[in-house]
């Protein structure tokens, strides 16, 4: 019995104390989850060249969503939200009265109609795109009967502070709300 319980320890030890796969890249951006378009629910990016994923307890809700309906006023509505629960951080992209199209790109800038809402939360500061500050989002696949979301960002956003963070190599492949 005492072999049994050693060993389970051991197991756990050499689980707590095993280098992830981030830990071993020598780029982070091979860290990031590939850039698919079947649906498999990925999502990353880098925050100031730093790895970003989405993670920690689904307790308060999903950790990344994306959602395409019609919103209040009538208008289409894409929405794309990543939290890390672990770190306090996330990710979100709102914009309105855009039809996706497949292979399209679209600007990430603030506009007048406050159509277009970009944010970083890193949990002390919250960052927005603005006129100055910007971002692209592309829809690498967009499959409306199977719900299937893919594609590529990157922005730049500002604090209250004047502080920037630069967001590059987003990537995400989801079953889209």
């Amino acid at each position: 019995m005492k072999t049994y319980i050693y060993s389970i320890l051991l197991s756990l030890l050499m689980i707590v104390t095993s280098c992830s796969k981030e830990d071993n890249c020598d780029n982070p951006v091979d860290c990031l989850p590939p850039e698919t378009q079947s649906g498999v629910g990925t999502f990353g990016c880098l925050v100031n060249g730093e790895i970003f994923k989405p993670g920690g307890s689904q307790f308060s809700g999903p950790t990344q969503q994306a959602n395409y309906n019609i919103d209040l006023e009538g208008e289409l509505f894409f929405s794309l939200i990543a939290i890390n629960n672990n770190s306090n951080k996330a990710i979100g992209i709102n914009i309105s009265g855009i039809e996706i199209i497949e292979g399209d790109a679209y600007d990430l800038r603030y506009d007048e109609q406050n159509s277009k809402l970009v944010i970083y939360d890193s949990g002390s500061s919250t960052y927005e795109t603005g006129r100055d500050y910007s971002g692209e989002i592309e829809f690498t696949k967009f499959d409306d009967i199977n719900g299937i979301i893919s594609g590529k960002f990157w922005f730049d956003a500002i604090n209250e502070k004047g502080e920037i963070v630069e967001i590059r190599e987003g990537r995400f492949d989801m079953k889209y709300n």
